[in-house]
């Protein structure tokens, strides 16, 4: 649904955004606050005003717009993003009543989405960059402080419009209304148990409930075989046996893409079971491939916690999360998980039955600490 999201609003400005006439057709089809119209409403939504505006509002939804559509499903998240969108154009309608200026834009919609992404995910990481002259600094924050501090600076914003009655080129209001209408959205959605329930929403952040960020394995030194055990783990969830099977059984099928999708849903409400040895490496495999490298590492650390000693399955899970690791330190520059790549290539190693795997361990090994 993200991706169809994404798709519609280009296609519309591909369409009409680049006709001589655009100026006439946004005021007939943007959303003017003194001549409301529900069509407008709609239509708005999926106008922008040249390709900046088309393209930073679609890298947003790219960004965020996935996680909370895995998060809702792609009906109640298509729901709560036109929600957003309409709650948008009212935030703005709501002081300048009489205005005759169109507003058109996805950011009412897309800033809900952020709104929603907020309350389910406020411990997520969020890449930023600081550009200073010539140099580019990459660095991650939480999303709880990254989002959080842009919504305060929109409600500024916002308060400067109305205090001077002006609008600006920007529909802070509009942005300020989708926030907090995602926000509230996602509470809903989240009370209702219309979505699963992963403990880590903002609520259990702020009253001490969510289990720790990530999970992290330490090498238990006084162990001969040097096993690894979880930290912070929370408290095991019984297995539902036939959610299990079935998404083993849609791995033996071939059909590994629905296996991934179920395994997420199953993941959320079963914070440390697994799927059998080889289904849980395969299902942790196909989430590092589509990029979903929170999930996968989840799935990599629940395999080695369940099957420390079985080979050559826990030295591949070693082998392919440290590989994801390595490749989000060479996009982030993060040095914090370095230690923990060591030890997983020191396993591999140790423990890899193959000698080509061994020896692709050793280099990478070579090549980080060089």
């Amino acid at each position: 649904m993200n991706w169809l999201l994404i798709l519609a609003n280009v296609f519309v400005f591909l369409a009409v955004g680049l006709r001589p006439d655009y100026e006439q057709l946004v005021m007939e089809y943007g959303f003017v606050p003194a001549r409301f119209s529900w069509d407008t409403v709609i239509t708005s939504m999926f106008m922008h005003a040249g390709w900046m505006h088309l393209i930073g509002n679609m890298w947003f939804l790219y960004l965020f717009g996935d996680n909370v559509e895995n998060r809702c499903g792609p009906i109640k998240y298509l729901l709560a993003y036109l929600a957003c969108g309409v709650a948008g154009d009212f935030g703005q309608m709501l002081i300048f009543q009489d205005s005759l200026i169109p507003s058109i834009g996805a950011s009412g919609a897309i800033f809900g989405v952020l709104g929603m992404y907020l309350f389910f995910f406020p411990r997520n990481r969020v890449k930023v960059f600081m550009w200073i002259f010539l140099f580019i600094y990459w660095f991650s924050i939480s999303a709880l402080w990254v989002i959080g501090a842009w919504f305060v600076l929109e409600l500024f914003y916002s308060q400067l419009q109305v205090v001077a009655g002006l609008q600006s080129g920007v529909g802070h209001l509009a942005h300020s209304g989708g926030f907090v209408a995602g926000f509230f959205i996602a509470v809903l959605y989240h009370t209702l148990r219309l979505v699963p329930n992963d403990g880590r929403d903002l609520f259990a952040v702020i009253t001490g409930r969510a289990p720790p960020r990530r999970s992290r394995y330490i090498q238990d030194e006084d162990v001969e075989d040097a096993q690894y055990r979880m930290v912070d783990e929370p408290t095991e969830v019984i297995p539902d046996q036939d959610e299990r099977a079935e998404i083993a059984a849609l791995l033996h099928a071939g059909r590994t893409d629905e296996a991934r999708r179920a395994w997420r849903r199953y993941a959320f409400d079963h914070h440390s079971t697994v799927l059998p040895l080889r289904e849980q490496l395969e299902v942790a495999l196909a989430l590092d491939k589509h990029g979903e490298r929170s999930a996968a590492r989840d799935a990599y650390e629940r395999l080695l916690m369940h099957y420390p000693n079985e080979q050559p399955y826990a030295a591949e899970a070693s082998l392919a999360l440290a590989g994801m690791l390595l490749q989000e330190l060479k996009e982030s520059g993060d040095n914090r998980e370095v230690p923990l790549i060591e030890r997983l290539l020191r396993r591999v190693i140790e423990t890899h039955p193959y000698e080509n795997r061994r020896q692709l361990a050793q280099e990478w090994l070579a090549a980080l600490q060089t």
